[in-house]
Formats: structure tokens, C-alpha cells, sequence
């Protein structure tokens, strides 16, 4: 049966390397798949914890002598787990997950002290996705589905005429929700807690009458390959427009500040960004520059993406006080190009900001 388990893990492998393969071959064709697995890595992980096994294990046969009727019930166990897989950069990922899952026997009612095992091996192909969020604990959810052993292994009570006991191996479908939280030590190495509430239905093994379910917790390490890509194109293209006379001379430049490990606009900096779309519109301009930044606190990738989301949320404001979007370009540099220079870690409030510059039209420069 374990064979079986290898034989699966073996072939979803080839899968997702063909996957993978597919991918990068069609994507000079497929801009939407281009888009989709950009600045993605592959990863590597492994992970350990505690096992429960959700319920009791009914008993039930009538060829030991007398007819056994019976429940067993399980100490705590453990799991170990290894996962590689892939992630895009849209946050979601697509990972192998092999599982061996082991608890011995605590009880069995009516026959005193248990002895035995239950154990699962398990080759599953999970689908997760990493929540995005402006804190350092990354939370993600998913799924998974393939195939897991079901083995009660010798079990048996000690009131139980010897050599009397269950056991067998049987291999069948399986499924499992996913649950946790990575802490990104820098842009390659995660460490990561996690639940998982697993179920083997059906197909259960000789004289057991229960589906196998078990909930374990888990802590791990994740390695991801490769340095995630640093975008600093415009997330938004405009057609150029012809200059318009000016109206007056206004600043053309505007720096917006933000909190730190926030996106969100403070009032002092949605005013800043409402003198900017108010001169804006009375100078004929037609065409702004919106690039976020972040201080030197986390990892590369993450202060991307964050710095991604100040400049949106700056791009939003501008847009509700009636600047085009197409008159917008978005532009994420991350923690490059700081306004004060500083080491890597330290918390440098000019740092945290977001440029609006008048790129096209209007006014001269007057600062």
C-alpha cells in the first residue's frame, strides 16, 4: 500500500512539473498567464506536530470466537509532513503534501488497556492561498485532495482472547482542510504553524465501521528558490495628451507620509492628496506619476507589495476627487530609492511614502 502512495506522489509531481513547464513555454502567447505566474517561486517545506484522532473507532466483527462489538480510542500522536510545490504571485499556491500520521491505542471499552496503532500515510495535492495583509504573521487558507492509507495496526484490549485483534491496510480517497500563519524570516525562508482537520472516508478495513478523521497541529520551515521579482513598471498605461496652457503655477511635486506597515490614507495625507487632484484639474494636467515606498522593515517582497498598495490607495483618493484613472500611472519601488538613507530594519517614518508627480501638461515647475 505504501508503494501506492509513492507511485501517486511520483505521478502529481510530474504533474505539477508540467504544469510548470506548460506555463512558462505558452507565456510570451498568454498574457493572462504571463500575468499570473510572474515573479512566482517554487519552495520546498517540511513540518512536524501532534496528531488526534477525531472519533472513535468502532469495532465490529463476528469471527473471534464471540462476536466483538467495541470502540478504541487513541493517545496523542504525531505527524510528519513534506511539501513542495509552487507559488504565483497572485498569492495562491499549488503544493504536493506527503503525511505520515501515527497514534497509538489508549482504550479499548470493555476489553481494559488497548494495544496497537492506527496510522495514515498520505499523498495529497493541496490548493492554498496566502491572505494579503499588512502584518507580519501572513495567514493562509486551502484544501486538499488524494490519496491516504487507513491502517489499524493489531489492535486489540487486553481482556480480549488472544491472539484476537483488527487490523489491516486499506488505500482511498482522501481530503483535508488547511489552516495557518508564516512568519517570513527574509524573502526565501518562512516559518510556519498550522492545523489541518483531515478525513480518509469509505473503504474501511476489516471489522472498522468508522470514517478516519484526525486533526493535527504543526509547526514547520518553507524555502522558496530563487529571488521573487522586483516590478517597477507602470501598473497602468495612459495615452499622452497634448499640453494644455497653463492656468497658474502650482507644486508639481507632492510627497504623501503613511503609518508604519499601513496603506490606508490618514487625514493629513488625504488632504495632501486632494491639493494634488484640485491643482491637478485648475493646471490642465493630464498625466501623474504615483509611486509608493516603505521603510527598510521586512523583506524585500513583502515591502513591494505594501508599497504597491500605498500608492493604490493614493491612486483611489485621486480618482474619487475626479482625476482619470487612465491619467494615472502606479509605481511600487519598495524599500529602493530611499528618501533618508538608513541601515536594513530601521523604522524611518520619511521613508514611508508616496510620490505624486505632474509627469505631462500644465503648469512649470515652482518646487
Amino acid at each position: 500500500m505504501r508503494m501506492k502512495i509513492l507511485t501517486l506522489a511520483g505521478l502529481v509531481a510530474g504533474l505539477l512539473s508540467g504544469t510548470a513547464i506548460a506555463q512558462t513555454s505558452s507565456a510570451s502567447n498568454e498574457s493572462w498567464m504571463d500575468s499570473f505566474a510572474t515573479g512566482g517561486q517554487w519552495y520546498l517545506g517540511a513540518s512536524a506536530g501532534g496528531n488526534w484522532v477525531g472519533r472513535h473507532t468502532k469495532l465490529d466483527r463476528y469471527d473471534l470466537g464471540s462476536p466483538v462489538q467495541t470502540k478504541a480510542t487513541y493517545d496523542d500522536g504525531y505527524i510528519g509532513s513534506i511539501v513542495g510545490g509552487y507559488g504565483f504571485a497572485n498569492g495562491f499556491r499549488l503544493q504536493l503534501d506527503l503525511a505520515d500520521r501515527y497514534n497509538q491505542v489508549d482504550q479499548v471499552y470493555g476489553y481494559g488497556q488497548g494495544r496497537g496503532s492506527m496510522r495514515s500515510y498520505s499523498a495529497m495535492v493541496d490548493a492554498l492561498y496566502d491572505i494579503p495583509v499588512d502584518f507580519a504573521l501572513k495567514p493562509y487558507v486551502g484544501f486538499g485532495v488524494g490519496a491516504a492509507t487507513y491502517a489499524p495496526d493489531h489492535i486489540r484490549g487486553d481482556g480480549m482472547p488472544y491472539p484476537a485483534y483488527f487490523g489491516s491496510d486499506r488505500t482511498g480517497v482522501a481530503v483535508q482542510g488547511i489552516a495557518g500563519v508564516a512568519y517570513n524570516i527574509d524573502d526565501n525562508i518562512a516559518l510556519t504553524l498550522e492545523y489541518r482537520y483531515f478525513v480518509r472516508p469509505g473503504d474501511h478495513p476489516t471489522g472498522v465501521n468508522t470514517d478516519y478523521q484526525s486533526n493535527s497541529a504543526l509547526i514547520g520551515v518553507r524555502y522558496s528558490f530563487g529571488a521573487p521579482v522586483v516590478h517597477e513598471e507602470a501598473e497602468k498605461t495612459y495615452v499622452p495628451a497634448p499640453a494644455v496652457a497653463p492656468a497658474q503655477n502650482v507644486p508639481r511635486n507632492y510627497l504623501v507620509f503613511f503609518d508604519f506597515n499601513k496603506s490606508d490614507l490618514t487625514s493629513d495625507a488625504r488632504g495632501i492628496v486632494d491639493k494634488a487632484a484640485s491643482n491637478a484639474h485648475s493646471s490642465g494636467i493630464t498625466q501623474l506619476e504615483v509611486t509608493g515606498y516603505t521603510d527598510t522593515v521586512g523583506s524585500d517582497a513583502y515591502n513591494m507589495r505594501l508599497s504597491r498598495r500605498r500608492a493604490e490607495s493614493v491612486s483611489a483618493e485621486l480618482q474619487t476627487q475626479g482625476v482619470p484613472a487612465n491619467e494615472i500611472a502606479i509605481y511600487a519601488k519598495g524599500k529602493h530609492d530611499l528618501l533618508v538613507p538608513t541601515a536594513d530594519g530601521v523604522r524611518e517614518p520619511q521613508n514611508r511614502r508616496v510620490q505624486i508627480v505632474f509627469s505631462a501638461g500644465g503648469a512649470n515647475p515652482s518646487s
